[in-house]
């Protein structure tokens, strides 16, 4: 019988985009083995979930057997355990890592942002993903969430694009979403007008240079709101803006805040620099928010015709959009509707699937 292994480390991280994208996956895989709904040659496997000993316990899996084993966690479980444990199997990696030397392996790298964007990592987890990126593009096959990734992980590593395959970000999971209208009145936000981003600080999120233009715009009575691990000291570069008073920073918020929020929003503001895909603006688009967006490849290959483009290096560029948002009454620009069809094209099942075919292939007969 052939055995599907799944590197369930991502159970104890903090749930940030890579590993929300590993449980999505996970629960799709799990609902289409349930249904019966794979091909033929994976109808008789066992399906198993893979996790270090300190993840906390699940039991939301019907069809994927969790199994927690080992004394280490992280990097060094994942070379030693986790070896020993998949030797033989068929080993998925939703998170970029995985056993260097184990040869029947489909590893998701997300981006290359390590290599685009150096300035934004330590020194050693530059070293360590580097390190694991060319050992496993040339030990295990790799996967990606975008065609714009496939083609830098070509470039930089040197796989052939073709042979990679695109298992996209979906928002499946965002659009039930209860939302938590408690948080606009605690940040005082009840009948204001408001753009709403997300941000890190990271260099390539770009967030200075969205608060910027915002200062650009002068005292208007709008306000940018800001979700995300950030303090004022932290973010401004140089002097602060002239109209301070009208940025909010919530800290860290809960799905069902950050939902109430793009729901009040006038309009999402995403300005990165580089992405692997860009998931957020498409979680705005699922709660009818507008959604401004960095003119770079990955987000046009996922918002489509569903955004309003700004050159992410020319402040003008996005004053001018949010100009165009606050000079209408309604949407306008047909966003909304817009971001409604464009989210049909992704789905976590529609993933699963492309996943199931991968490794079908890898589970046929080696001659």
């Amino acid at each position: 019988m052939q055995t599907i292994s799944i590197n369930g480390r991502f159970l104890g991280q903090p749930l940030t985009g890579v590993q929300r994208f590993a449980l999505e996956l996970t629960r799709a895989l799990d609902r289409r083995i349930g249904a019966g709904t794979v091909p033929e040659s994976l109808k008789a496997a066992r399906w198993r979930l893979l996790a270090p000993r300190d993840a906390p316990k699940t039991h939301e899996f019907r069809h994927i057997a969790l199994e927690r084993f080992g004394p280490f966690s992280g990097h060094l479980w994942e070379q030693t355990a986790l070896a020993r444990r998949a030797a033989g199997d068929i080993l998925v990696g939703f998170g970029g890592s995985g056993p260097l030397l184990h040869r029947r392996q489909i590893v998701v790298i997300h981006d290359v942002t390590i290599f685009r964007h150096a300035e934004a990592f330590s020194t050693s987890y530059r070293a360590t993903h580097k390190l694991l990126g060319f050992g496993l593009t040339r030990t295990a096959r790799v996967a990606t969430v975008s065609r714009f990734s496939r083609g830098e992980l070509g470039a930089v590593f040197g796989v052939a694009p073709e042979t990679i395959p695109v298992l996209y970000n979906a928002t499946d999971h965002f659009s039930g979403i209860v939302p938590d209208e408690t948080v606009l009145q605690r940040l005082g936000l009840e009948g204001a007008k408001f753009f709403f981003m997300l941000g890190t600080l990271k260099p390539n999120k770009n967030v200075d240079f969205a608060i910027r233009a915002f200062d650009a715009l002068g005292d208007t009575g709008w306000k940018l709101v800001i979700a995300g691990a950030l303090d004022r000291s932290g973010v401004f570069k140089a002097d602060t803006p002239a109209i301070a008073d009208n940025l909010i920073f919530t800290g860290r918020l809960t799905d069902p805040e950050i939902v109430a929020l793009e729901r009040r929003a006038r309009a999402f503001v995403f300005p990165s620099l580089y992405e692997g895909f860009g998931i957020p603006p498409l979680e705005a688009m699922t709660q009818g928010c507008p959604v401004l967006a960095a003119d770079i490849p990955a987000v046009r290959e996922a918002c489509g015709d569903a955004a309003l483009y700004f050159d992410p290096r020319d402040r003008a560029d996005l004053e001018s959009a949010m100009r165009r948002i606050m000079g209408a009454d309604d949407d306008a620009a047909g966003l909304v509707e817009k971001g409604r069809a464009n989210l049909a094209r992704f789905s976590w099942n529609k993933s699963a699937e492309t996943l199931l075919s991968t490794l079908s292939d890898m589970a046929a007969p080696r001659r």
